[in-house]
């Protein structure tokens, strides 16, 4: 399964809508998930018509902010399970597994950040299936994340929510290929300011059943920010990449499970 992440600043304009379809004409996602739309369901219900999806969740814009969307292809086991105005989730069922997806917008804006993340850490530690999250989190892990030409970083007083999620939750950045920074100030090529804003990133137990799983950040076109790409199982057409192990994968009972079944087929294959 392919699901498309983009903050698109706004989907009610010709070269949004032009730059979301070649996004999708290229990459063939079978998930969308849209934030800071700006639009009304109406819209977003005319625009999942256009792009020949089936299904959404939605959440309405306020006035000219905001408004978070995921769309879905016919023939996905997919239901919602909550929404607010920063987030929306949905069931997965698979052949492998049932799952939760979280399409999650941030705010920018420090007075509204902690609501928004004391929700989404609320949901995920009541969660009991494996969980993806992805989105635009409006944070940064590290230095390495951030271009400064003015070297003003991203420091910052505030509770980083997002550190906390992946070090003290146990959640795992699911990484990403392609350009370094996901987000920039102004023109992309001459930007004082680039940082790492979109990622995905997911519980222990849904690394565990997705060891494939990539992200990809695609080229930026109409936006601020760039589209991401998550791949649950890619398909390496060219070298097999070596096997890493992630040590945090201990944590998860699933574990032992996983590594025993692996064992016994490697068992079976090798001396019948």
């Amino acid at each position: 399964m392919k699901l498309l992440g983009w903050n698109c600043r706004g989907i009610c304009n010709a070269a949004t809508v032009r730059a979301l379809k070649a996004q999708i004409k290229g990459n063939s996602p079978n998930v969308v998930f849209l934030s800071e739309t700006k639009a009304s369901a109406n819209r977003m219900g005319a625009m999942m018509n256009s792009i020949n999806f089936s299904n959404m969740c939605v959440v309405d814009a306020k006035g000219s902010t905001g408004g978070v969307c995921i769309m879905w292809k016919e023939g996905l086991m997919i239901h919602q399970v909550d929404y607010n105005k920063n987030l929306i989730v949905v069931k997965v069922s698979d052949a492998l597994c049932s799952w939760v997806l979280i399409g999650f917008c941030g705010p920018p804006y420090i007075s509204k950040k902690q609501k928004a993340w004391e929700n989404l850490l609320a949901f995920l530690e009541s969660c009991q299936c494996p969980w993806v999250c992805l989105g635009d989190f409006n944070f940064t892990v590290n230095d390495n994340e951030v271009f400064s030409k003015n070297r003003d970083g991203a420091g910052s007083s505030t509770t980083n929510y997002l550190k906390e999620l992946i070090f003290e939750h146990g959640a795992i950045d699911l990484g990403y290929s392609g350009n370094a920074f996901s987000w920039a100030r102004g023109s992309w090529r001459n930007s004082a300011i680039k940082r790492r804003l979109n990622r995905a990133i997911a519980s222990i137990s849904w690394r565990l059943a997705f060891p494939k799983a990539a992200v990809a950040h695609l080229g930026a076109i109409n936006s601020d920010h760039t589209p991401i790409l998550l791949d649950t199982n890619l398909e390496e057409s060219f070298a097999q990449r070596p096997f890493r192990f992630e040590a945090a994968w201990i944590r998860d009972n699933w574990c032992n499970s996983v590594v025993e079944k692996a064992w016994k087929a490697d068992k079976w294959l090798y001396f019948g």
